[in-house]
């Protein structure tokens, strides 16, 4: 099931770990307002940030830079885990659309069934076959971001965002 909102890592880190604002950061910090508001809203990641940015929160934050480099990953991961739960309840609630547009939603309900049995025994495998199943009985192309984002670390949260969303809420 999708989690708490989350926004970008640099949010997240300066709101929940520093407990101040961007802004308040960027001027503790003499980074200007509009480079962090450039790298949030570009999304970049936190692997590609500047030495310098890590350094400066190392010093509001009095850790060591490896400590808020390795804090700031743990906030990355989670920010991409976030995004691709989003994507994967969207893309459920569009294959639902499909069949129910075509008044076959009838249809979901065995697919539906072993969707959830390839998802509670986390095989990977399973679950594709029955996606390609899904995507072809509507006759539209499946994602390729759905194959390549599946493993078995991934495929409980990202799996369960796409089946509630395909039976639960459509």
């Amino acid at each position: 099931m999708t989690r708490a909102f989350i926004e970008h890592p640099i949010k997240m880190y300066i709101r929940r770990d520093l407990g101040i604002t961007v802004e308040q950061f960027g001027k503790l910090a003499g980074i200007p307002q509009s480079t962090l508001a450039t790298w949030i809203k570009r999304e970049r990641r936190v692997e590609k940030l500047p030495i310098d940015f890590y350094s400066a929160l190392a010093t509001v934050r009095q850790q060591k830079i490896e400590v808020v480099y390795g804090e700031l990953l743990k906030w990355q991961q989670r920010y991409d885990r976030y995004k691709q739960e989003r994507l994967a309840a969207e893309e459920g609630r569009r294959i639902y659309r499909k069949y129910r547009g075509r008044k076959m939603e009838s249809q979901l309900l065995e697919p539906a069934r072993r969707l959830r049995k390839a998802i509670d025994q986390l095989n990977v495998q399973a679950f594709i076959q029955v996606m390609i199943e899904i995507y072809s009985t509507v006759e539209i192309p499946m994602p390729t971001w759905i194959v390549k984002s599946f493993n078995k670390s991934e495929l409980k949260e990202i799996g369960q965002a796409f089946y509630n969303e395909l039976l639960m809420k459509g």
